[in-house]
């Protein structure tokens, strides 16, 4: 059954009016019809099975309300700009994977350099890009998106533990990823570098930065943080 996110708050055997529902995915995607039954999660991240009882406007019935829940650990995803469209490929994997929140930094060596209205164009794009992952995945919250400056000037005190994914030993003993994790932290984030790598002087901006391999593989830059996601989910739920 199909997953879509409302505004609004939902309560069982109530109707309710043109919600600001992608009724286009609905009809024309979908091929939905009056009389069927669609999941909607609603501003209070409760979830609803509910029928489609008029097109034009858009009527729904609420009919039952379903048991759950996104998982305990929260996992926020630190990432450069990268070339081309392999943000939107990162995007949608890693909300599926359960990535909780995306920030975008301003790496040394990036490649891509954005100004505000450009950054402005891109999270309209991506914040469509995880609202679609999260009602496909059937999550109850979708990830949020937030663009931040350099990687020194970014505040991680808020954070269990903060994971960065760096080949280069000579600052720091590496660990591997799965056996850095614990499971009594509740709130992490994870930090990858664009296409030429991070700077030493970016490992060495924060104290709490946990400095972690991610297998015998130098990954790509997308990859990295699909790996990371795939290793917390096995290891947290």
């Amino acid at each position: 059954m199909q997953r879509y996110f409302v505004d609004t708050v939902l309560q069982e055997n109530e109707i309710y009016t043109d919600l600001n529902i992608d009724t286009h995915h609905i009809f024309n995607v979908m091929r939905m019809s009056i009389g069927d039954k669609i999941e909607v999660v609603d501003k209070n991240k409760g979830v609803f099975i509910v029928k489609i009882i008029e097109d034009t406007p858009f009527k729904i019935e609420v009919i039952s309300t379903i048991q759950s829940v996104e998982s305990n650990i929260k996992v926020s995803v630190y990432a450069p700009i990268l070339k081309g469209d392999k943000l939107d490929f990162m995007l949608q994997k890693s909300t599926e994977l359960g990535a909780e929140h995306f920030y975008f930094y301003d790496a040394d060596r990036s490649v891509v350099k954005l100004d505000e209205k450009k950054k402005q164009k891109r999270k309209i794009r991506f914040e469509k890009i995880v609202t679609e992952a999260s009602e496909q995945s059937k999550r109850n919250t979708i990830p949020t998106i937030e663009f931040l400056g350099k990687l020194k000037s970014i505040d991680f005190s808020q954070y269990d533990n903060v994971f960065i994914a760096y080949e280069d030993v000579r600052l720091q003993e590496n660990k591997k990823f799965a056996s850095a994790l614990n499971k009594e932290d509740n709130h992490i984030a994870i930090i990858f570098g664009p296409e030429g790598g991070f700077t030493e002087s970016e490992v060495a901006s924060h104290n709490n930065f946990t400095i972690v391999q991610l297998g015998k593989r130098i990954l790509r830059a997308e990859t990295a943080p699909l790996y990371m996601l795939s290793v917390i989910d096995s290891i947290y739920n």
